[in-house]
This record gives structure tokens, C-alpha cells and sequence, in this order.
């Protein structure tokens, strides 16, 4: 549980940032691409999302940090340091445990998370300050060594999925997801120009992902030259309107910081516990009053906020355009501030431009693709998390450009017709299968896929998407959602990790001890789970159906022991018992209150 715990902190944390040195130069003296001047490729630079690059803790003399197996620390999303946490919070938490009043506990958490997120702290000019370094790639993924495919292939796996093009044509721009974003901006239009001297292109292929493609448009505004110099450029869940939980964060919309929410229901629909574990820590947080809780989750909030995100301008280009100018109001008016207000002023109009950008390339013959996830609820930090659609992590009209979609859960409206606002073609039907998208409304309904049901978080684990993406920048076979019945416009979800581990499981299995039925059930699981994988029209009934199969024929064949289910019910009866009798109180407060409440109810006898 502790485990599970953790993560859930870690992720939450990085949503809401989402929640490096800049860079001096590239190497001069990196092979040059052997291919000739009528190479049917171009080179592709993958600009990944936040936290896809490795960056890494450094000491004051430039070295890098190591942990007890002698690997590198990373920095993102914080830097993580247990001792200090344990010698930070220790007494305070036991204080307050022991007298029920906040002895320095929240006091404690804010001063850790300043002790952890600092390392992303930034100056008054938006500039990193701390000693981190971010591993830069300057030579394509053929050059690269074993160590740089591994921190590549962790956050983009390509050699799970082989493409055409050519390993000395992909390159991988690596960043500071907390970094200046006019520096980034410049960064990436300085490492296209090394790309073409290296491949002797032309023009190159851009695949920004997530956060990547606010770096992306920042670079089409600021150095509008290098719309010159693109041939493709594939958009996978763009940032490019911000992402609504920043905006959230940034104008004070913080679910949790609503204590009755926090108690009731904030855990089990972050969607990332079980209702089990989620319960478990409602009952087990009232060993504290909630005046101390509350207290430590606004301090945090308020340092974390305040300290380290409100100067990262690579943090304020993902808050939506809608809610920057209060936000900024609320942040940046004073004069100290001023500097990074001029910065996030330039973003902002970059933001305002955007789809203008975007369709300059169109007309200059770019071809743009992007690829959108919808129907998953953003993440419910901030309070509009269920009031538009999502892919958990960026709301819809953000990563489809302006697309027209029903909430999470709802369906258009009967007899809707299409807006065509991007469409003339009345042929054309944009409308999803299951009625919650209208692609019409995106600026680019011809040239956008969606995945039905798919997390943000988890694009790298869909190989459709992927296989998707590698046919795209590899050759010009797909020119629209009409070019290939393999990749129609709306596509199912998935998520296939567990599926490749049952398989590999299924594959080494020794069948000989098998009787003859149990062995035929086994291969019968195998052949269908295969076909479903290499099927792209495959959906995540269709996985969870093979998945449980597969599963329970592993089980019968001693592979593995079957997982036995925790039953909530117990702990979602006593969560929901103390909610409706005490509210937020902690178990101290209980007795005091429940005498009271007593009190009250023998005095009503009496009247």
C-alpha cells in the first residue's frame, strides 16, 4: 500500500506541474547521415512530452548525483531525498499525533516540498538555477549508445515497433519540461538546423508529444522562418490550448483543498486507486484532526505553487489561454515579476495564434497530422475536471484544436448535425461511432485520429498509436483518416503492457505436464489474444475479454497465482458511516462530539 501511496502522491503532483541548463550547443564533430540526395526520407526530431527526457542531479562541481546501485538521479518531478523527508517530518508528525495540535507538521511538509521541487526552481527572469543537467541527444538515434537508446526507448520504445525510416534519420530532442520556454523554443529551431546539416535535408519531420508541442508553437511564432523547413509534422496529444488542471492550479480551483470532498470521494475518482486502498486512507486520515490535514495540503500547495511553478514559464505555457490572464493578474502583477510576466505575455499571444500557425503550414503544403484521446475524465484536481471532456490529463478541445465534444460519460444530442466549421466536404461524417466527438470542429477533421477510452499518461503503452505514428513519418501512404481501413478516424483505446507480459508468460510456459484440454484452452487463449494484438480495430472489451482468459488459463496451468480481490465493502461502510455522522472530524474530535450530539438529542426529549 505504502507503494501505492506513493505513487499516487508522485502522479498527482506531476499533473499538477502539469504538473535544465540551457543548451550551450551541439556537437559539431556527429556523423552525417550516409544517405544520398534523393533519400525518400526525411528526418524526424521527436519532441517529447513532460518528463520524457532524462534530467538528471548534479553536485556543485557539475558531477552527477548517483543513488546506492550507482544510477543517476533524476530531477523530474522532484528530487527526491527520503532522509531528509524522514528528518523533516518525523517530530512534527509524532507531535501532532501524540497532542492532536499542528506542531510544526504543516510547517514541515511545505518546507519538504520546497526541499524536493526546488530543484526545479527558477530565478525572477525564468531562468532554471539549481544544479540539474538534462542529457542532450545531438546525433540521430543510430549514434546514439546503449545507454541513450535505453533513456529514449523509456519514455518512446521504439524498438518495439520497426519503421522504414532509417535510424540515422530519427532524433530526439530532449528538454527541461520546468525550463525557459523562449530558450526552449530557440533550442529546438537551432537543433533542426543541425539535423539538416547532418542529414543534408532540406526539411524534417516534427513529432511533438504532450507538453512538446507548446514548445513546438512556441517556435512557430517567435522563428516563423522554420515553417520552411518542415515536410510533415504529427501532433500526439498537443498541449497546444494548455492543459485545464494548470489552470486550475494557477487561479486556486484545488478539488482537495475542499475538505469534504477530500474526505468523500476525492481518492476513489482520481482513478488511479482502487476503491480498497482509496477508502482505506479516509479512515485512516482521521487519526489527525482536519484542521492539521487541511493545513499541510494548503501550505504544500501554496509553496509548490508559488515557489517553484509560478517562475517556470514552461509551466505557465500550459495554462489555457482562457485562464491565463487571471491567473497572471493573480501572480505576476507585482514588479519583481515582472520579467517572467513579459515572457508568459509573449506565450500567451503564441497561444492566441496557435491554430492561425497551424494553418499557415497547412497552405505552405506541411503535411499536419495529430492524434487525440478522448473520453477518459481529467484528473480531478482542479474542479472542472468533469465538466468537458479528457484524456486525464489535457482536455479535448486543447489536444484536438478546437474540436466539439460531450462531456465524459454523455453523448451528444439526438438529432445532432455536424458543425462543419473546418469541413465543406458534406460527404464527410466526423461524428464518432459512439457520439461524443464531432471532429468537424477541430481544425484539422481530415487529418486527426481519435482513440476512444485512452489515458493520457499511458500513449506510450497503445502500439496502435505508435505503429500509427511510425507509419506516418516513415512515408506519404497515409494522407487522411480515409487513406487506410487499418487507420480509421475513430480508433478504440488500449493499453497493451499486461497483454504482452501474459504472452511472453503464455510462450515460455512448459505445456508437456499439461493435460490435453487444458493445454488446447491455453493455445486456443494464445491464437486469440495475438489476433486481437496485431488487429488495430481491436476494443478494450475485446482485450479485457482475452486478458481474462489468458489470465485464467496461466492460472490453471500453475503459471501463476490467482489475485484474489480486496472487498471494499467493509471499508466503504465505515468511510461512509463516520462522513455522515462526523464529517471531517478526526477520531480525537469524535467523542467530544459524539456526547454532544447526545446532549442535544435527551434535550429535545424534554421539550
Amino acid at each position: 500500500m505504502k507503494k501505492t501511496v506513493k505513487s499516487i502522491i508522485c502522479l498527482i503532483l506531476s499533473a499538477i506541474m502539469i504538473m535544465s541548463v540551457a543548451l550551450t550547443g551541439f556537437a559539431a564533430d556527429a556523423k552525417v547521415s550516409s544517405c544520398g540526395e534523393n533519400c525518400e526520407f526525411y528526418p524526424t526530431v521527436i519532441v517529447p512530452g513532460l518528463g520524457q527526457s532524462s534530467v538528471c542531479v548534479t553536485d556543485g562541481n557539475g558531477n552527477f548525483v548517483l543513488d546506492k546501485d550507482g544510477k543517476k538521479i533524476s530531477a523530474f518531478p522532484a528530487y527526491i531525498q527520503i532522509n531528509k523527508i524522514i528528518s523533516k517530518m518525523l517530530l512534527p508528525v509524532l507531535g501532532s499525533l501524540a497532542t492532536q495540535r499542528d506542531l510544526g507538521m504543516s510547517d514541515a511538509f511545505a518546507d519538504v516540498i520546497d526541499t524536493l521541487f526546488g530543484i526545479n526552481a527558477c530565478d525572477n527572469n525564468g531562468k532554471i538555477v539549481t544544479n540539474k543537467v538534462t542529457e542532450k541527444f545531438p546525433h540521430s538515434y543510430a549514434e546514439c549508445s546503449d545507454y541513450e537508446i535505453g533513456v529514449i526507448n523509456t519514455h518512446v520504445p521504439f524498438e518495439m515497433y520497426p519503421t522504414a525510416l532509417p535510424k540515422d534519420h530519427i532524433y530526439y530532442f530532449s528538454y527541461d519540461s520546468f525550463d525557459n520556454h523562449i530558450g526552449l523554443a530557440n533550442e529546438l529551431y537551432d537543433y533542426i538546423q543541425m539535423v539538416k546539416e547532418q542529414t543534408g535535408h532540406d526539411k524534417v519531420n516534427l513529432v511533438p508529444l504532450s507538453q512538446g508541442a507548446s514548445v513546438v508553437s512556441a517556435m512557430l511564432e517567435y522563428r516563423p522562418e522554420v515553417m520552411d523547413q518542415l515536410h510533415k509534422v504529427m501532433f500526439v496529444v498537443p498541449a497546444i490550448g494548455g492543459s485545464i488542471i494548470i489552470g486550475d492550479v494557477f487561479n486556486g480551483r484545488i478539488n482537495f483543498l475542499d475538505k469534504d470532498y477530500l474526505y468523500n470521494g476525492f481518492l476513489e475518482e482520481i482513478r488511479l486507486l482502487d476503491e480498497y486502498t482509496a477508502r482505506l486512507i479516509e479512515v485512516l486520515v482521521r487519526i489527525l484532526p482536519d484542521e492539521i490535514v487541511m493545513a499541510t495540503l494548503e501550505k504544500g500547495v501554496k509553496h509548490l505553487v508559488e515557489n517553484i511553478m509560478i517562475k517556470s514559464t514552461s509551466m505557465w505555457a500550459l495554462c489555457p489561454p482562457e485562464d491565463y490572464p487571471s491567473a497572471a493578474k493573480k501572480y505576476l502583477s507585482s514588479p519583481e515579476m515582472a520579467a517572467i510576466k513579459e515572457q508568459t505575455d509573449k506565450y500567451y499571444q503564441a497561444q492566441l495564434h496557435a491554430h492561425d500557425n497551424i494553418q499557415k503550414l497547412v497552405d505552405k503544403g506541411v503535411q499536419v497530422f495529430d492524434v487525440v484521446e478522448y473520453d477518459y475524465p481529467v484528473i480531478n484536481v482542479g474542479e472542472n475536471w468533469n465538466k468537458m471532456n479528457g484524456d486525464f490529463i489535457i482536455h479535448v478541445s486543447s489536444t484536438s484544436l478546437g474540436a466539439y465534444s460531450a462531456n465524459c460519460g454523455e453523448t451528444l444530442p439526438d438529432g445532432y448535425a455536424q458543425k462543419n466549421t473546418h469541413c465543406s466536404d458534406p460527404s464527410h461524417n466526423h461524428i464518432s461511432p459512439d457520439k461524443v466527438i464531432d471532429a468537424s470542429a477541430g481544425l484539422l477533421p481530415d487529418t486527426t485520429f481519435y482513440f476512444d477510452g485512452q489515458r493520457h499518461d499511458l500513449t506510450a503503452h497503445n502500439d496502435v498509436i505508435l505503429r500509427l505514428a511510425m507509419r506516418l513519418i516513415a512515408d506519404d501512404e497515409i494522407k487522411d483518416v480515409y487513406s487506410s481501413p487499418e487507420f480509421p478516424q475513430f480508433i478504440s483505446g488500449r493499453d497493451v503492457r499486461k497483454l504482452n507480459e501474459l504472452i511472453k508468460t503464455a510462450k515460455a510456459l512448459d505445456t508437456s505436464k499439461l493435460n490435453s484440454s487444458d493445454k488446447a484452452e491455453l493455445e486456443a487463449a494464445l491464437a486469440e489474444t495475438e489476433r486481437v494484438m496485431a488487429d488495430n480495430l481491436t476494443t478494450s472489451d475485446d482485450f479485457a475479454r482475452c486478458e481474462k482468459k489468458l489470465t485464467d488459463c496461466l492460472v490453471k496451468a500453475g503459471a501463476f497465482k490467482a489475485e484474489k480481490e480486496k472487498n471494499p465493502a467493509f471499508l466503504r461502510k465505515i468511510s461512509n458511516f463516520l462522513f455522515d455522522n462526523f464529517g471531517t472530524d478526526g477520531y480525537s474530535e469524535i467523542p467530544g462530539l459524539t456526547v454532544k450530539l447526545l446532549f442535544e438529542k435527551i434535550r429535545n426529549l424534554f421539550k
